[in-house]
């Protein structure tokens, strides 16, 4: 398990970087904000279809193998990433091909490294019993929550080497990760070579999962217009260039996952909550923390409405997992992951192409989306009998 957690720990740290990177940076190369949004609505669109597939490759071939893959995608969409910025950035790339080399990076990212994922959380439930379920998806979130908290940091360090060389280091750490999964990480049971079962294909519309793949979606939806919009806003309300924006989206983004940290490795780990009560006391709070940011007026209320949403999260997210878990089989564990995570995806599409749209019109309108979404999610999952059944 400590092996997994520092893979995904560099997973998060790429992740975090990228977001407060490459907004900025790729508006003063001419990408306008919808654009920015359309790079990961792309990759997510490709998401939502190999992240099911992964999943039950998972099942089929083993956990490890498929990690592996999809690390060694990450790292090379990453390394792609930087290199067609760092060619934008010096003219040897002309400006018409920035956008399209951005979009084709990301979804390198997509086919291969939407994997990891199912994979690894598929692996934390092979190792974990039902009551240990809620904790162990806790740890494997507060993993990435972990990288997301040192991202900024590590980016702010590598500042004046230039914007690159932070995803350059994303790409190194990710290979490293790969290899260590696959040299170090055990697997605690030997993969089964057959042809998938019928079942596997019938997950997609299975009535287990319906309430636990439309949060999962809301939070995709919601968390993705966030870090996409939040250094443009901030630019925005503050008035800031674009490396004061970079800055102070760290520094957002650093409360955000340490919030996460403390709901994750704090209140889950000693107060061991149920799957259901993550759910309905973090859904809660993320709805209260997109209000709030709607309403921020400087930068201190951004980071309280940041530090309110991260906290929602923390529990949200390895609620919903481990719900989904909980409500299938053994033999199922890397379909329903691969199902839950991939088809949740589409809120990474919808979400901030619809947040960035509105984004001309208001600067908060992408909050008040958010808000929006989260208060229908609730509506449909809170009173739903699959997840009011949830025990320990």
């Amino acid at each position: 398990m400590a092996i997994l957690f520092v893979s995904l720990v560099g997973v998060g740290i790429g992740q975090s970087m990228l977001f407060a990177v490459l907004p900025p940076v790729a508006r003063e190369l001419g990408v306008s904000p919808v654009q920015i949004a359309s790079i990961f609505a792309a990759s997510a669109t490709i998401w939502v279809f190999a992240s099911p597939w992964w999943g039950r490759r998972s099942d089929r071939v083993g956990r490890r193998p498929v990690m592996l893959i999809g690390l060694l995608g990450y790292a090379c969409s990453m390394a792609l990433m930087a290199t067609t910025i760092g060619a934008g950035t010096h003219g040897l790339l002309p400006a018409i091909l920035v956008y399209p080399a951005l979009v084709a990076s990301r979804c390198v990212f997509a086919v291969f490294g939407s994997g990891t994922g199912p994979a690894a959380q598929a692996y934390v439930a092979d190792r974990t019993s039902a009551a240990e379920r809620p904790s162990g998806m806790a740890t494997l979130g507060a993993a990435t929550g972990v990288g997301e908290t040192l991202g900024p940091a590590v980016g702010a360090v590598l500042a004046p080497l230039g914007s690159t060389a932070a995803l350059y280091l994303a790409a190194a750490m990710a290979a490293a990760s790969g290899v260590l999964v696959w040299r170090r990480l055990p697997e605690p049971a030997a993969p089964t070579v057959r042809p998938s079962p019928p079942r596997a294909r019938r997950q997609r519309v299975d009535r287990r999962l319906w309430p636990f793949l439309a949060l999962a979606t809301a939070l995709q939806a919601t968390r993705a217009t966030t870090v996409i919009t939040l250094a443009l806003f901030l630019q925005d309300l503050l008035r800031l260039s674009a490396a004061e924006a970079a800055r102070d989206a760290g520094i957002g983004f650093v409360v955000l996952a340490l919030a996460g940290l403390v709901a994750q490795l704090l209140i889950v780990q000693r107060l061991r909550p149920s799957a259901r009560v993550m759910i309905t006391v973090g859904a809660p709070l993320m709805t209260i923390a997109f209000i709030a940011l709607a309403l921020s007026h400087d930068l201190a209320s951004c980071v309280v409405a940041l530090a309110l949403l991260g906290l929602g999260l923390g529990l949200v997210r390895p609620g919903t997992t481990a719900g989904a878990s909980l409500s299938a089989r053994a033999d199922e564990q890397g379909s329903v992951a691969g199902v839950v995570g991939g088809l949740s995806v589409i809120g990474n599409v919808v979400g901030p192409l619809l947040g960035t749209s509105l984004y001309r019109y208001a600067p908060t309108a992408p909050f008040v989306l958010n808000t929006l979404v989260m208060a229908a999610a609730m509506a449909y999952v809170l009173p739903h009998p699959q997840v009011r059944g949830l025990k320990r």
